[in-house]
């Protein structure tokens, strides 16, 4: 074992051991490790089984990833032993955000495919929250871990500071001689639309616009044709900018195809028409990264009073470009292209039925699963074929399954449904209900005897939600058991289902002190309405400081049901109490009350009552201040001044 192993061997944590140590060795850790790595989003490549990592880079760190094609990471520096890829998104998103950004000015999230056997042999720390984890590579094998990689590094977020106007800077220096280009052009070569919408306008700013520009450019350094043809694009001088899109340099250049899209939303026509004219010579030769580049601002400029001409040429470019290509945008990582790649996809006539389908099964976004399922679901009930149908409902997410079946009982199987009755989804549930009558059958009835006799874990949910969906006022008799399950969420679904077929309030009352928080808030939804339902003393002993957070917000929320004095005298208490956990949520609710309902208080409290609230008024008036203490000594008919320090605020009022 390595010093690094050794030293990880004690401190190593994983998602569910609540803080203890533990050791994933390539032996009795294997299993430990291959089931998180399945959660983390594991693919498979080629026959091989990978495990989707982030690393968060600088921009000297990016172009080094770049100059090796994106195919390998550079090696340590003497001072860095550990190579750390992280096994979260969220984690190398808040790294690159809040600490490349400040230390150089721009940061980048990148993803990459590992061979999952091969992630097996290194530790996993957790170095903060659970889901803080980082996957510990010895430097001297950083090498070998190249070697496994599967597929491309690929930038998926970037983050600049000040609003790009530093990467404006940058830019503008490089263009001038006065920095190098290399990094720039790297940043440039993966930024985001949104990157290029910033920069666009950043470009424009007084600050890079009256920057020193010497007539000789500082440390030998040429200047960049390519940077100042960005600048010239991206002009407040419109001769510039006309002069810059008309340019066949531009439109041929990947790196820059973006800004010319930008051109053709121009606020001047004269540089909107030859922006235009210049994007549309620019996407008959464009290749994969360059119409991915240039999808990626018209979807985000779709919007714009003018931006709709670059989506349309951008989406008739696609729809034109060959098969492989096109593959290859369906699978980009920025959402909005992935969609419009679909669409353009599937209005041509160049999809087959069987690869809609693996992509409709295969797809993450919910979007794109339900385009292609409206083209499968047009196709099927077309050709009158039901196999894909069937698969779809199986094995596809619930909206595309929602489709299936409604496509199915159109072609006259509408039995396809009662195997989906214990959907976990409700959508799917309605359908398959709805499905079943369009087959004779009552699906109360199938619920009834299947919560009679089937107790699996995974349906027992579903069962009880369906139940309640479709039976009746007599079916409360057959839930009401299940309000004891052993199971918070069949608890839950239970409390949901009684009292939308109307059943008694009184069986559920008693779990407004359930242990699972799930389960209370099923109970005060249940409950609303029905304010009377818990007696007071019992909510007030719920309400006590000793109880579990989840419980006292639930009998806080009953009582502020119950009627306005009770309502005040619950938001008072807790704040005259100091009350850490409700007090904030209280103090609001009491401003709010005191500024929009206190007047439809037609109804005043009783002596004792009142002076009571005045008491606690008195005791929670450096929480609430002397002015808002004493709008409510006047509304409470306490117009006399209250004990020291407390009249002056009613004096204000």
């Amino acid at each position: 074992m390595s010093t690094v192993d050794e030293a990880a061997e004690k401190t190593v944590s994983w998602p569910g051991t609540h803080g203890r140590d533990i050791w994933l060795s390539p032996f009795g850790g294997a299993a430990r490790l291959g089931s998180v790595i399945d959660d983390r989003g594991g693919v498979r490549a080629g026959g091989r089984a990978t495990v989707t990592l982030w690393r968060p880079v600088g921009p000297a760190e990016l172009v080094l990833v770049r100059a090796s094609e994106w195919r390998a990471w550079p090696p340590r520096l003497p001072d860095q032993p550990i190579f750390y890829p992280v096994l979260n998104e969220a984690y190398a998103v808040k790294i690159a955000r809040d600490w490349n950004v400040a230390a150089s000015g721009a940061g980048f999230v990148t993803r990459f495919e590992l061979d999952a056997d091969f992630a097996r042999r290194y530790p996993v720390r957790q170095v903060g929250g659970r889901s803080i984890l980082e996957l510990w590579v010895p430097a001297e094998e950083l090498e070998e871990f190249n070697a496994h990689l599967v597929g491309p590094i690929r930038v998926v977020r970037d983050f600049h500071a000040r609003g790009c106007t530093w990467l404006a800077m940058r830019v503008a220096d490089a263009a001038a001689g006065r920095g190098p280009s290399d990094e720039v052009a790297g940043m440039l070569e993966v930024a985001s639309a949104a990157t290029w919408i910033g920069l666009d306008r950043a470009l424009r700013s007084p600050e890079v616009v009256y920057r020193e520009s010497p007539a000789e450019a500082e440390d030998g350094l040429p200047r960049d044709g390519r940077l100042s043809r960005l600048v010239a694009a991206c002009s407040p001088d419109g001769r510039r900018r006309e002069s810059a899109v008309a340019d066949p340099v531009v439109g041929a250049d990947e790196v820059l195809l973006p800004a010319l899209v930008l051109r053709t939303a121009d606020w001047a026509p004269q540089v909107r028409e030859v922006a235009r004219g210049s994007l549309a010579a620019a996407l008959r030769s464009a290749d994969t990264a360059a119409l991915v580049a240039a999808a990626g601002v018209a979807v985000a400029i779709e919007s714009w009073e003018r931006g709709g001409h670059a989506l349309e040429a951008v989406a008739g470019a696609l729809r034109a470009a060959p098969d492989e290509v096109l593959a290859s945008v369906r699978g980009h990582h920025d959402v909005g292209v992935r969609r419009l790649a679909y669409r353009s996809w599937l209005a041509s006539d160049r999809p087959r039925h069987e690869e809609v389908l693996l992509a409709a099964l295969d797809e993450q976004d919910v979007v794109c699963q339900m385009l292609c399922a409206e083209w499968l679901v047009s196709d099927a009930l077309r050709c009158r074929r039901v196999d894909g149908l069937e698969r779809l409902l199986g094995e596809g997410g619930a909206r595309a399954g929602v489709a299936a079946l409604t496509a199915l009982v159109e072609l006259g199987r509408p039995d396809a449904g009662v195997a989906h009755l214990a959907d976990r989804s409700a959508m799917m549930r309605a359908t398959a209900q709805w499905a079943a009558r369009r087959a004779g059958r009552d699906p109360a009835v199938i619920y009834r005897d299947a919560l009679a006799s089937d107790r699996a874990p995974g349906r027992v949910r579903a069962l009880v939600a369906g139940l309640g969906e479709c039976g009746t006022r007599q079916d409360v008799d057959v839930l009401l058991p299940f309000l004891e399950d052993p199971r918070p969420r069949v608890r839950a679904e239970a409390v949901r289902a009684v009292r939308r077929l109307g059943g008694p309030a009184a069986p559920i009352v008693g779990m407004l002190a359930d242990p699972a928080p799930v389960v209370v808030r099923a109970v005060r939804r249940g409950l609303r309405g029905e304010p009377g339902a818990v007696p007071a003393p019992r909510l007030w002993a719920l309400l006590a400081a000793d109880s579990p957070p989840h419980v006292r917000v639930g009998a806080y929320e009953q009582l502020c049901g119950m009627d306005t004095w009770t309502r005040v005298h619950a938001d008072l208490h807790l704040l005259a109490a100091r009350d850490a956990e409700l007090g904030a949520r209280a103090r609001d609710d009491l401003i709010d009350w005191s500024r929009r309902s206190a007047v439809t208080a037609f109804r005043m409290p009783s002596e004792e009552t009142a002076l009571h609230l005045g008491k606690l008024i008195d005791t929670a008036e450096p929480v609430l201040g002397a002015r808002q203490a004493g709008r409510l000594r006047w509304i409470l008919g306490r117009r006399a001044a209250g004990p020291a320090g407390g009249g002056g605020g009613s004096r204000s009022a």
